[in-house]
């Protein structure tokens, strides 16, 4: 109890500073406002600033800087002009944001984990669900699993920082990713993009716009990429890390009346690669009544490996005795290689994923507002699979051989305005049917067995809110809102399809015959949950913005699927919560040369759900409270008409207070303590930009940009694995092109990581089994980009 009191009063302490200086700033920002406000009195407003961002962080159309939540609001062109290829990019220019493309423990190269401020989730099984939410064009993305999605031909990102709870609902506990698409155009117009890059990549994307009528526009986007990987198998040629991926989408847009705007979408997604790049990187042996554990450890200053003891209790649990069981060989050392870029793993490797949706939005002028409907039905199947110890040895080999996921949701929404414009509100209601099946074997050596984890599952959630913002003056606002959620899960599991099929050594029972982990059935469970939103903002006369704000996020319990040893009955967690206080600001001056947003914030955490490993099992447990602060400056400045700069920082501070509490019988180093680190969370990321357009002729011009972030030391897993801690890493990406504004041509050339820093995206730190596996990322790439815009 002493621990959390001290760290409760020193988490409040630091956030009264951090709140007195973001206030100190905003005032002093506010003085420098009205002082050259006045100077420009007027004057003509210079149309050279800054472009006026609008978002509908609030299911309605505001200006950025008229919003009272932490946005980060990217254009499309603002990805174009970044070389961004997915969604993931956006972690390079958003504060307190990591987006990784693989999950761990599944392979799949394509499996979106996303955190924002501390809160997220690493785990994509289809009874667990993410901490940020993704959307597209108001369709909810419910799944890791080919969440890492294509930029194609966007309008904006907005990046939602903090519980929005209220108005997106499910699984936004840490914030939201929404995509919003460009509209068909009223006139023709093509975009059409050829990429040439390193390791034999090669990338097409073609845009239509084609009006049918004055009545029907259309859209048409296809987009096609393909490269080497950048891992190769010694033993069997594979390549790790490979891009072999087709997207398209259509979208009709079609006014049923003067009043009606229908809108009808249909988009299709196909990967065909081999597994996310993974090297093993660790090796870990204690027999069974050992105290002393030995680890070997990837050096990744020189190649070599580092040995060393660790005491543990005498009684802990341990498989890696299995190391040595098999027919092909010793799983030892030998097998972790010097460099990053080779493997010596034979086992399964793969992704296949096909993807596919509709989505039908009707929009209805009432007058006082819009009545809109959103209805939408998404479907994933395919396979992939690993060798999770990185060896020619069946260690630990994993094959979800049948992964198949649909959704179906349908919301309806009123927004408007009454009381001559005072009261702005948004209600809606909000359905969502979910099934999947993901059956998983897992191959152990020989004499101990294969594993069966066969999963069918339902989730079904239901869903009514409303907010509302009045303006009691013409510079305060009072916003209040709140969200009933409601949501069932079921979990299935067939005859033998959650058990072990005995090998010759007859751990669990005679050899040939499964042995079941918990009788099969279905287990089900209900969760419920009401989340409040108030926020009380003030503007000034030049515009800025200050605002407070009191945010809560819910997001449901659920069941594990995945388990090694028998254990008396499905496991499951209970659901998580968090509230968060947050203090900002939004300036904007000079002309509109000079943008400064931040934002201060305060979380309490409760019930986190985290993975930890349980007899080489990993398994989502609740593992305890954490207290988290922080906050994000994000400021954009154009001194001249041919230049702009950018610059952002987060930091957070995450505390746990409390943990479940320990296992004396597990080491320490494989449990989360209160010292921990959680997860995803480094405590500082900064970015800045230079943008630099140069005239050439009156038509040509040149465009050259540079990119740098920062990420300051990363956990990629609960407990602090030694094998996956990730030191600070400073990346940067550049491009020069040459634009021919008459013709639409336009040729960049382009360098991403061009320092080649290689780091750990992601991981798997299995003790119990013995193996460390590594996700890395890519290293420098070049290439060019011929486009075409009409």
């Amino acid at each position: 109890m002493k621990h959390q009191l001290n760290g409760s009063s020193n988490k409040s302490a630091s956030f009264r500073r951090a709140a007195l200086q973001l206030g100190a700033a905003a005032t002093t920002i506010a003085l420098m406002g009205n002082a050259a406000q006045a100077q420009e009195a007027g004057a003509q407003e210079d149309q050279s600033g800054l472009n006026v961002i609008v978002v509908t962080a609030q299911k309605r159309a505001q200006g950025l800087q008229d919003t009272p939540i932490a946005i980060t609001a990217v254009s499309g062109e603002t990805l174009e002009a970044q070389g961004a290829e997915n969604i993931s990019n956006l972690q390079q220019i958003t504060p307190n944001l990591i987006f990784d493309t693989t999950a761990p423990v599944s392979g799949v190269s394509s499996g979106a984990i996303v955190f924002i401020r501390g809160v997220g989730q690493t785990d994509f099984q289809l009874t667990t669900d993410p901490g940020v939410g993704t959307y597209v064009d108001g369709i909810y993305i419910s799944r890791s699993v080919g969440g890492v999605l294509d930029v194609l031909d966007l309008e904006r990102v907005e990046v939602l920082r903090g519980p929005q709870g209220t108005l997106f609902g499910r699984n936004t506990i840490g914030g939201a990713i929404s995509l919003v698409s460009k509209r068909p155009s009223d006139s023709f117009a093509v975009k059409a993009e050829a990429t040439v890059t390193s390791r034999d990549g090669y990338a097409g994307l073609l845009a239509l716009d084609v009006p049918l009528s004055d009545s029907i526009r259309t859209k048409f986007v296809g987009s096609y990429k393909t490269q080497d990987g950048y891992v190769t198998g010694l033993s069997d040629g594979r390549q790790l890390g490979d891009t072999d991926r087709f997207s398209i989408r259509g979208t009709i847009e079609a006014d049923l009346g003067p009043n009606l705007l229908a809108t009808v979408s249909a988009d299709y997604t196909r990967v065909d690669e081999q597994n996310a790049a993974s090297k093993l990187v660790g090796i870990s042996v204690a027999a069974p009544g050992s105290p002393t554990r030995t680890d070997f450890r990837f050096d990744r200053a020189t190649g070599g490996v580092i040995t060393t003891n660790t005491a543990v209790p005498p009684g802990a649990p341990t498989l890696t005795f299995l190391q040595n069981v098999g027919p092909t060989g010793v799983f030892d050392q030998r097998f972790i290689l010097p460099g990053l870029d080779t493997t010596v793993a034979t086992g399964p490797n793969g992704t296949e994923l096909d993807i596919w949706g509709v989505g039908l939005t009707l929009a209805l002028d009432v007058g006082f507002g819009e009545l809109k409907s959103i209805t939408a039905y998404r479907k994933t199947t395919g396979s992939f699979a690993r060798d999770a110890d990185g060896s020619p040895i069946a260690l630990t080999h994993t094959n979800n051989f049948d992964y198949s996921q649909d959704q179906f949701s349908q919301e309806l929404q009123l927004t408007g305005s009454t009381a001559d414009d005072r009261l702005k509100f948004a209600l809606g209601a909000y359905y969502f049917d979910e099934n999947g099946t993901d059956n998983l074997t897992v191959t152990l050596p020989f004499l101990f067995g294969n594993v069966n984890n066969f999963a069918e599952v339902n989730n079904k959630s239901y869903a009514a809110y409303a907010q509302g913002t009045f303006s009691v003056t013409d510079r305060l606002s009072v916003t209040a809102g709140a969200r009933y959620t409601e949501d069932e899960k079921s979990y299935t599991v067939p005859v033998d399809g959650g058990a072990i099929f005995n090998g010759p050594a007859a751990v669990f029972g005679p050899a040939g015959t499964f042995t079941p982990f918990f009788p099969a059935g279905t287990v089900s469970q209900k969760f419920d949950n009401v989340s409040f939103k108030g926020v009380i903002d003030y503007k000034l006369d030049d515009g800025t913005l200050f605002y407070v704000s009191y945010s809560e996020g819910f997001k449901s319990g659920g069941f594990n699927t995945r388990y090694l040893v028998p254990v008396p009955s499905v496991q499951s967690f209970a659901p998580e919560e968090l509230t968060t206080y947050e203090a900002g600001i939004k300036w904007e001056g000079l002309d509109r040369r000079l943008r400064l947003n931040g934002a201060v914030y305060s979380s309490d955490y409760d019930n986190i759900q985290l993975v930890v490993y349980d007899s080489g099992a990993p398994l989502t447990r609740n593992a305890g409270s954490a207290d988290i602060w922080g906050f994000e400056l994000e400021a954009t400045a154009l001194p001249i008409d041919e230049l702009e700069l950018g610059l952002s920082a987060g930091y957070i501070d995450a505390e746990y207070q409390t943990v479940t509490p320990l296992n004396p019988l597990v080491a320490g180093d494989n449990q989360v303590q209160l010292d921990s680190a959680l997860p995803n969370t480094p405590e500082w990321s900064l970015s800045a930009y230079a943008a630099l357009t140069l005239p050439v002729t009156d038509d040509a011009e040149i465009r050259t940009r540079a990119d740098w972030s920062y990420t300051s030391r990363i956990e990629n897993d609960s407990v602090n694995s030694i094998f996956l801690t990730q030191p600070g890493v400073h990346l940067i990406n550049a491009s020069i092109g040459l634009h021919d504004n008459n013709s639409g041509f336009s040729t960049t050339a382009f360098v991403k990581n061009l320092t080649n820093k290689r780091y750990i995206v992601s991981g798997d730190s299995n003790f119990g089994i013995g193996f460390h596996e590594a996700n890395f990322n890519e290293p420098r790439e070049w290439g060019v980009t011929l486009r075409y815009k009409y």
